[in-house]
């Protein structure tokens, strides 16, 4: 995987928001989190993280991973999709 930077960050509300800029930051969210509370989807959309090796393959991964975020309940906030 290619720690690549996101066209626009994903803000995560943790503790305190926290902007996700780097593929590699969405890889260990998913990670901390499928610890916790496992499900397909973040299994799938990690493994969408770390197989991006292309530009356009890790802005699909940035989309699922808004997506699992929110439905997870954990997005914040994020601009675009």
């Amino acid at each position: 995987m290619k720690d690549f930077a996101f066209d626009l960050p994903v803000i995560l509300q943790l503790p305190t928001m926290a902007p996700i800029r780097t593929a590699e930051e969405a890889v260990c969210v998913l990670r901390a989190h499928l610890r916790s509370r496992f499900s397909i989807a973040g299994l799938n959309t990690l493994l969408m993280l770390e197989r991006a090796i292309e530009w356009s393959e890790c802005e699909e991964a940035r989309i699922a991973f808004c997506s699992w975020a929110s439905n997870e309940q954990l997005l914040a906030t994020h601009i675009g999709s």
